[in-house]
């Protein structure tokens, strides 16, 4: 009988499946996707039902099948699976969309990938990380990318979903959307390989696939919680939210109250419009409104950051961290490589990125509280100090400011010195211009007109003529040619040069700064990282660890390779290492 590899799997003959095994592993790259159950893989409740597999070869076109072998019924022979293991295993080359995800998913099969692998996700992140404006999805990347709308699900096969559910579906349902999937994925791998090559992307992938590795192994670790604490946190915050708003009389939670309260009685200013010109109260505006409120006479004031205080930290925090809780007490939260612009990681389910350094608040001052260790353990957090100011100073050649750092000085009692400002008011002043903000945003937040927040911002810059220049260079690179490159020689592209300009030198620092932690976490895994000392979270510029009581004195290794780091930029990146939470 002719091998015939493009027969679907639930129907081949075992000639079927060989022949379509043998033109996979003669085949240049794979693109695999596993269809698994709506249960978490991480932490051991869900599992893969199958796997599909794409190639092509000359003369032969795409061609693509679906293995099925842990549904309910239709299921492959498990000793196929040995085989598709054997072949993956030791490929030369798998393409993946959302790797992070398939690598957990092909466990519960059996299947350990640790050779070269490709993620179409990250890569059209690196290639463009603004485009498509969509996002990043499979759908999304297909339908910009290949003007393919990626529409895999027949009306037999959602309908069978809604009254069946998902874990039911058969693999003669599946087949054609699971092959589609890999279809789509070695499409867009062939497309966004013409890009790499251009910017010569390969040179930076072997840092992202170490980095993959070690998000899967911390994210299946996850962070205990204590759970009664999260409770009883969530009831308080759910009641005091509920008197404030018996207190003003409103819903501080709603656009036309907030209208009435901000706009007609406190008379602040409008500092966004909707598309139909009335006042907004979306993030971006109450971000705004947070900083005039702060500095605001009233005790309605107080109440209104009071209450948003709260809603955040209910909404973000102790109500997500109840309901996505693993059965074994621990959450493990998805980091995204390709969630910001800037390079830094994103967080959600939930985002732990969110956690505040040091509060006294009393809406999230027992934050930290609710991460516990094991027994036997401590929660220690290594943290970057003022990271992205000193590779700023870096690159801006700020020699004083070097020198501050580099004597272990307290930078911003220093500047204020020379500011002659409050040393609150010098690093809120730093911080607003590094991050781009202009004598407007000047004017909101220490309360001043327009021209005196324009003298504040020459001072600054005729003090440190260094961060000026800098940035005057990055925004004319920007304009010139779209993007910049971090140290690492990664790309930071710009959708509109032109009036995005006056980002650049920030943009440059942030990514450069996301590279850094990255670089040094991937040390850290190699040096420190074991049963005795498990890297647990990243958050912002710091790391959490779960040590072993009675090996502390790794803790002094930790500290030595995140401050030795390369390449050298000059200046001495300090860390603090402190038990969790103080």
């Amino acid at each position: 009988m002719k091998m015939n590899p493009r027969t679907p799997a639930y129907l081949a003959s075992d000639e079927d499946i060989k022949g379509f095994l043998i033109c996979a592993e003669n085949a240049p790259y794979l693109a695999v996707d596993t269809e698994a159950t709506l249960l978490e893989l991480r932490d051991g409740r869900g599992w893969a039902m199958g796997l599909s597999i794409a190639f092509r070869l000359p003369g032969m076109g795409l061609i693509s099948n679906y293995f099925p072998f842990r549904h309910e019924t239709g299921n492959l022979d498990k000793n196929w699976l040995g085989q598709i293991k054997d072949l993956l295993e030791n490929h030369k080359r798998l393409i993946f969309h959302n790797a992070k995800f398939d690598l957990v998913s092909l466990k519960t099969l059996g299947i350990v990938i640790e050779g070269e692998f490709y993620d179409t996700m990250l890569m059209a992140h690196m290639v463009n990380e603004n485009e498509p404006f969509s996002g990043k999805g499979l759908d999304s990347l297909s339908k910009y990318y290949l003007n393919d709308p990626g529409k895999r699900k027949s009306e037999l096969f959602v309908g069978f979903i809604r009254y069946m559910g998902w874990a039911k579906v058969t693999p003669e349902l599946m087949h054609d959307y699971a092959a589609y999937d890999t279809d789509l994925t070695l499409r867009l791998y062939e497309h966004l390989q013409l890009e790499w090559d251009v910017q010569d992307l390969d040179q930076l992938w072997q840092v992202e696939q170490e980095f993959i590795h070690l998000l899967v192994k911390m994210e299946g670790r996850g962070v205990r919680i204590n759970q009664s604490l999260v409770e009883g946190e969530l009831d308080r915050g759910q009641k005091r939210m509920g008197e404030i708003s018996e207190l003003l009389g409103l819903n501080p939670a709603s656009p036309k109250d907030l209208h009435k309260l901000l706009i007609e009685e406190l008379s602040l200013p409008v500092v966004k419009e909707t598309p139909g010109g009335k006042a907004s109260f979306d993030k971006q505006a109450m971000i705004e409104y947070e900083a005039l409120l702060a500095v605001y006479d009233d005790p309605r004031a107080s109440l209104i950051l009071e209450y948003r205080g709260y809603q955040k930290t209910v909404s973000s925090n102790y109500k997500p961290y109840k309901e996505l809780l693993s059965p074994d007490g621990r959450l493990r939260p998805n980091y995204k490589m390709h969630g910001t612009v800037t390079g830094r990681l994103s967080c959600e389910k939930p985002n732990l990125q969110q956690i505040p350094r040091v509060s006294d608040k009393p809406w999230n001052g027992a934050l930290k509280q609710a991460f516990i260790p094991e027994p036997g353990f401590t929660l220690w957090e290594a943290d970057y100090s003022q990271l992205e100011l000193r590779l700023g100073a870096a690159y801006a050649a700020e020699s004083e400011l070097i020198e501050v750092f580099n004597s272990g000085r307290d930078v911003f009692s220093e500047m204020a010195r020379e500011l002659d400002m409050p040393r609150h008011n010098t690093k809120t002043l730093t911080y607003t211009l590094q991050y781009g903000g202009g004598a407007k945003r000047l004017s909101d937040v220490f309360g001043v007109s327009i021209e005196k927040a324009g003298e504040i911002k020459d001072e600054y810059f005729e003090r440190y003529p260094g961060f000026r220049k800098m940035a005057q260079t990055a925004s004319s690179k920007c304009r010139r040619q779209g993007f910049l490159r971090l140290w690492s020689n990664r790309r930071r592209h710009f959708s509109d040069p032109q009036n995005e300009a006056h980002k650049a030198f920030n943009s440059v620092v942030q990514g450069g700064a996301a590279e850094i932690v990255k670089h040094t976490m991937l040390r850290l895994s190699e040096s420190v990282d074991s049963d005795d000392c498990r890297m647990l979270l990243q958050i912002h510029d710091s790391v959490v660890f779960e040590i072993r009581n009675g090996h502390e004195s790794v803790l002094e290794d930790i500290k030595k390779i995140m401050e030795a780091v390369e390449p050298d930029f000059g200046v001495h990146f300090a860390v603090d290492v402190h038990k969790w939470g103080e």
